[in-house]
């Protein structure tokens, strides 16, 4: 989720190349609809930090109330102290800085993939 609607477009097409299936939102109260409503939670969710409406560290607490085990990654162009701090009791799992290469992002997905597909240790 990104409110810069080419950025959202850029960062589908990237990831569709990649072989992932992505659902883009530029509207976190769209977004978050589209995560209550959906039957089998989405693997992952990505959201911009700076938000209009409703901040990433806001919408990934919104998301892991709907689904406890969905990793949530913020993407900022400045990751402050302060959101490093707040970012794991809102339940995100990774900070990416933006803007960041495609391989960057890539990395932080699939390790996001994998976190998802790996069966819980007991």
């Amino acid at each position: 989720m990104d409110d810069d609607e080419m950025i959202a477009f850029l960062m589908e097409r990237l990831l569709q190349r990649e072989g992932y299936r992505v659902t883009v939102f530029t509207h976190a109260a769209r977004a978050l609809a589209a995560v209550r409503d959906h039957a089998e939670p989405f693997d992952l969710v990505i959201t911009d930090y700076n938000m209009p409406g409703m901040s990433g560290l806001e919408f990934a607490r919104a998301v892991r109330e709907l689904h406890p085990d969905s990793p949530v990654a913020i993407t900022s162009g400045y990751i402050s102290e302060e959101l490093r701090a707040q970012a794991p009791a809102a339940g995100v799992s990774e900070l990416i800085y933006k803007p960041n290469t495609v391989e960057e992002l890539f990395a932080a997905v699939d390790r996001l993939a994998r976190a998802v597909l790996r069966p819980p240790s007991r």
